[in-house]
């Protein structure tokens, strides 16, 4: 064999085990390395343990969500358990949170950011607008008559067509439409 085919033979060899030890290495650190749904999300933006009432909201949105919407494992929890509770919840994001990142399309990763998350409405302070306030509360009354005082340049569309809604007290349209 002459020196050229020699040294070929050696770096092809030298070139096999160190992709072999690259193969190896990964498959035995694979948890290290996995690209999970933590690593997506900042912790800041997920839920605590003892923020009871924001648990129990989500298990009240989980419970009306349309099964199309959920994840495989989600969806078995939910119909697994006739009284899904906030504790379930909590247990579900602690393994998804471990789980593998198959992108933002993903239900999982969808399902993790919507109930294990928070959301806008977490972060305003003060009073809130909800489908559960009253037709004629005073907040909603404020909030509709400081809607109607704004030009058509600073709302965005859905507000501007329920700003001119009539709001006397029999039947309360323009509430109602703002907190729909």
């Amino acid at each position: 064999m002459s020196a050229i085919a020699k040294t070929a033979a050696a770096l092809a060899g030298a070139t096999g085990v160190a992709g072999g030890g690259v193969l190896v290495h990964k498959l035995t650190n694979k948890d290290s390395k996995t690209n999970t749904i933590s690593k997506n999300i900042k912790s800041e933006y997920l839920l605590t343990y003892d923020q009871t009432e924001k648990w129990n909201h989500r298990v009240n949105l989980l419970k009306s969500a349309e099964e199309g919407t959920l994840s495989s494992n989600l969806l078995s929890r939910k119909k697994g358990k006739s009284d899904f509770s906030a504790e379930d919840l909590k247990q579900w994001c602690v393994e998804s949170l471990k789980s593998e990142f198959l992108g933002a399309g993903d239900k999982k990763f969808q399902n993790v950011r919507l109930y294990c998350g928070i959301n806008i409405g977490d972060r305003i302070d003060g009073t809130k607008v909800s489908s559960s306030t009253q037709d004629g509360n005073a907040g909603l009354k404020t909030k509709f008559s400081n809607l109607k005082g704004k030009q058509e340049g600073q709302l965005v569309k859905e507000l501007l067509s329920i700003k001119d809604q009539a709001n006397e007290e029999n039947q309360w349209l323009g509430s109602k439409a703002l907190k729909d």
